[in-house]
This record gives C-alpha cells, sequence and structure tokens, in this order.
C-alpha cells in the first residue's frame, strides 16, 4: 500500500500479535463470542491472529479499501450489526487539525461528530454495532474526552510496539458495554495492572491560573525540559536557564513545547527550593500514576520505556502547587518565630 493512502485513510496495519496481552486474551475468551469482526480490516492481521491464537472458527472483516478485497463498507458512517460477534480491530487515527493540514477532506465524519480524531468516531459506530469490542487506539484516549469511557472494561498500555510503520503510542482498550463508575474500570501497562482509572485520574493536577506564570519567554529565568530524551539519562525536568545545553535567545518560540523558558515571579534567594519542589511534585506524579497522567510520546528509551511529555496546562499546575507549597511553608516559619 502506498504512503499516501495510508496518510490519506488513517490505515496503520498491525504486524505482531504485541497487543494480545493475557488480560485481553482473558476479555476476548470470556465474552463466549463465536465470530471475531473487524469493520476496519485493513490487512487482516488481527482476523488472523483470532483464527491461529484465539482459535475463531468464523472471521468477518470489512474495510472501505476496495484493493484489499474485503466486503466494502464505510464504517465511519455505519457498521452492520452481527449477532455472537466481537469486534476485535485496529480502527483509523487521524486529527482533525492533522487532516487540514495535510489537504484531507474528511468533512463528511467531522461535520457529523463532536470529536477531533476518526479513531473516536469509530469507536462510536463499533459500541453502537456490538456489545464487546477491543480497539487499539491511540494512548491518548485515556485522556480524551469520549463520551462513553464508563463502557470499558479495561485499558493496556502497550510500551512494545505493534506496528512496523508508526511509533504512534497505542493502548488496548476492552469494551463491554455495561456502564459501570471509574474505579471499576482496570489499567494495565503490558501485562502488569496498575490500578483502577478513578484512583489514576484522582492523582491529576489542575491548575487554578492564580499566579502569573509565561512560557516561552526570552523573559524567563526558568528553563523546563518537557519531553524524556532516548538514552534513558535525561529526563522532563525544571532547572535554572543556565544548566540546559540550549540556544534560548534563537530557538525558542511561541510554539515550542519540547524545551521551554518560563518567567515567574520567585525571589532569587527561592529558585532553588522551588525548582527542587517542582521536580519533586512531578516526579512524584509519575511514580504514582505509572506516568500514566503524562501524555505518550512517540519512540521508547533504549530500555524499551515508553517516553512522556509534560503539557503545559500540567506543568503550570505543577508550578502552582511549588509554588503555595513553598509560601505556605514560610509563612508557618514566620507564624513560630512570632
Amino acid at each position: 500500500m502506498s504512503s499516501g493512502k495510508k496518510i490519506k485513510l488513517g490505515q496503520f496495519f498491525t504486524k505482531a500479535t504485541l497487543w494480545l496481552k493475557p488480560q485481553v486474551q482473558k476479555f476476548i475468551k470470556n465474552s463466549k463470542c463465536k465470530i471475531s469482526y473487524d469493520p476496519f480490516a485493513g490487512g487482516g492481521d488481527l482476523l488472523k491472529a483470532s483464527e491461529e491464537i484465539l482459535a475463531f472458527n468464523d472471521t468477518k472483516g470489512l474495510d472501505i479499501d476496495p484493493s484489499l478485497e474485503w466486503e466494502i463498507n464505510d464504517s465511519l458512517i455505519s457498521i452492520p450489526h452481527i449477532d455472537n460477534a466481537i469486534i476485535i480491530t485496529n480502527p483509523p487515527y487521524i486529527a482533525k487539525q492533522s487532516a487540514s493540514r495535510k489537504k484531507i477532506d474528511l468533512s463528511l465524519y467531522f461535520n457529523s461528530s463532536t470529536y477531533d480524531d476518526v479513531y473516536l468516531i469509530a469507536l462510536d459506530k463499533m459500541l453502537l454495532a456490538q456489545k464487546y469490542v477491543v480497539a487499539i487506539i491511540p494512548e491518548s484516549f485515556i485522556n480524551s474526552s469520549f463520551k462513553q469511557k464508563n463502557k470499558i472494561y479495561s485499558i493496556t498500555i502497550l510500551e512494545e510496539n505493534p506496528f512496523e510503520d508508526t511509533e504512534n503510542p497505542v493502548c488496548v482498550v476492552c469494551f463491554d458495554s455495561i456502564e459501570k463508575n471509574y474505579n471499576e474500570i482496570k489499567i494495565y501497562k503490558n501485562d502488569v495492572y496498575i490500578n483502577d482509572l478513578a484512583s489514576i485520574q484522582k492523582l491529576r493536577l489542575e491548575p487554578n491560573n492564580n499566579i502569573d506564570i509565561t512560557f516561552n519567554t526570552l523573559k524567563g529565568w526558568l528553563g523546563l525540559r518537557a519531553i524524556d530524551s532516548t538514552d534513558d539519562k535525561t529526563f522532563i525536568n525544571f532547572d535554572f536557564k543556565e544548566n540546559f545545553n540550549y540556544d534560548w535567545q534563537n530557538n525558542i518560540k511561541v510554539s515550542s513545547r519540547h524545551l521551554s523558558l518560563i518567567d515567574i515571579n520567585v525571589k532569587k534567594e527561592r529558585r532553588k527550593e522551588f525548582i527542587d519542589r517542582c521536580n519533586i511534585i512531578v516526579n512524584q506524579i509519575r511514580q504514582d500514576s505509572a506516568d500514566i497522567l503524562l501524555t505518550p510520546f512517540k519512540g521508547n528509551t533504549k530500555k524499551g520505556i515508553r517516553r512522556r511529555r509534560l503539557d503545559f496546562r500540567l506543568a503550570r499546575a505543577i508550578m502552582e502547587k511549588a509554588y503555595c507549597e513553598m509560601e505556605g511553608k514560610n509563612r508557618y516559619e514566620q507564624q513560630r518565630l512570632l
């Protein structure tokens, strides 16, 4: 398949069975469905795995691409229901903004939806068609505004890459269409249970915007490395701008996201304490959430660990917390001395 067609259709074919973790296999078997159904069949790799590994006797594939020789169906419009079938699929992913930038006309789908990526539209159609759905989708789904999250049974984050042609971070989401509380939704990383979705979300910090903080300004004194490197040595961290081997003057832009220069009013004699507090908070969030609250970034470190990015919303909340903790400590000490 040409790369142009892949981009236009949002197709990335699954070539490995790394996605089929024990908990995913158990979910599929417990559904007791007799038919493996892929409405975005692509190269047929998931249907093949259904036959060879999961021992399905019957499979059904649909696709919009006539060159793939499946029954033709635009599954972003509608998906036919099949009795006693479980959907196991890797739907297309392409964001509305990305499609617009690449001049790909997907208005047929986006104009009738509030979602900003076609994979979210696909999930809606799949859950309308079948009770049981297993989907390999972007890991960013965990922090998305998808309206039917309460029908999730489990989410499995994959650090190993099941694709040959993209490093897009993905997860496997199992839906059973039973509405439930978030504390009933299980989160795994690879084949290790991490926590329930409610407990993970409770760890999230939200900014109050009660402190003046400006990102990407040459007036700033505080540097932020917002993305893990691949060398397993350099991770997300706050520090004095002088401690970064980086040409801030010529490289900092309004759109910068990997490294940022930040202006926040902290007294010079307190700045080291502020930096230390920021780093303690971000590392605690990473540890407590098993990194799940940080945005996944394409590619892994050399040790195979998923790289993460600290978005500016969470970075702001971390700095606000560090600032308030520091000032609170000062007020306590002053009261004690009086």
